[in-house]
């Protein structure tokens, strides 16, 4: 694709984001859930929630996932960490601006410097899917921001290429502003199927609904589509950082090929590897006791 018409695409689910992030701020998002805040960062104004004290666990919202659905886990974590789950930029009511252009080390420097000034040094960082690649390439840039790095379906580069082609095989997505339009109108109807093939407690997948139903009718965002052009171009060697690494698991998701399970072992042999086999895509909201028990024994601080 030519850059041009790639940045077209990605001015689909830019233009007007100045407006949407004054309307965040002032509006329903900002109220939605106990412990929303709102910190810009350059082009992007990233949405969080925090709650609890102590060492800062940071989770990633996994889109169409929003704050919303992270009550359970906040009060299962809470307790014992500093908790803070923030959405993605463009995802979610993180909303950017025209400046923004979705690329691999753009999007993770923008998220770093929201972990240096909201989460501080040595948090763990317990993202989730495509997220994991910006937890290790952070980690391996800047060592100081990430003390333990906990992943939850995470991969290597070529895990989420697979990936990539097994959700979008026709290459739609892919095509700059065609696919921009064609997620905007698909992604109400998406979201019903993504669960159906993603999660693996089938009882969830009602509430996981009706929160996505919610949530985008006060304006969230799913840029998939640009994310796929940019973010999700990157080629090359997956980055190696040096700190412990657990490999979290939901067997039960049918969204990833067997061969991306544990793909992280493959960058470092002493990684850790746990499998959880009743649940899918988001583990952490399926059953978040299970994955903070998880957690607690490889981050017993």
């Amino acid at each position: 694709m030519t850059r041009s018409l790639r940045r077209m695409g990605i001015l689909v689910d830019t233009v007007g984001g100045e407006r949407r992030m004054r309307r965040f701020r002032e509006g329903w998002p900002a109220t939605s859930s106990a412990g929303v805040k709102f910190h810009r960062v350059g082009p992007v104004q990233f949405r969080y929630r925090e709650a609890g004290a102590g060492r800062t666990i940071v989770f990633t919202a996994d889109p169409p996932m929003t704050l919303e659905n992270y009550d359970e886990l906040i009060a299962t974590f809470s307790p014992a960490y500093r908790v803070i789950v923030v959405e993605l930029p463009a995802m979610g009511f993180s909303a950017a601006g025209t400046a923004f252009g979705f690329g691999f080390r753009e999007t993770n420097d923008l998220l770093a410097r929201f972990l240096r000034e909201v989460c501080g040094e040595g948090s763990v960082f317990a993202f989730s899917c495509v997220a994991s690649l910006a937890a290790l390439d952070i980690a391996a840039r800047m060592p100081e921001l990430a003390s333990r790095l906990c992943l939850l379906q995470g991969g290597d580069f070529a895990a989420f290429a697979r990936w990539k082609a097994g959700r979008d095989p026709r290459g739609v997505l892919g095509r700059p502003v065609i696919g921009q339009f064609v997620m905007r109108k698909l992604a109400p109807k998406r979201m019903s199927a993504w669960y159906s093939v993603s999660v693996g407690r089938r009882e969830k997948i009602d509430g996981f609904c009706r929160c996505a139903e919610r949530s985008f009718g006060h304006g969230a965002a799913w840029s998939l589509a640009s994310a796929y052009q940019g973010y999700m171009s990157e080629t090359g060697d997956t980055p190696v950082p040096a700190q412990p690494m657990l490999s979290i698991w939901g067997s039960a998701d049918g969204s990833h090929p067997p061969q991306n399970v544990h793909t992280l072992r493959a960058l470092r042999p002493d990684v850790r590897c746990e499998t959880l086999d009743a649940l899918g895509h988001t583990p952490e909201l399926e059953d978040p006791a299970a994955v903070f028990d998880i957690i607690r024994r490889f981050d017993p601080h």
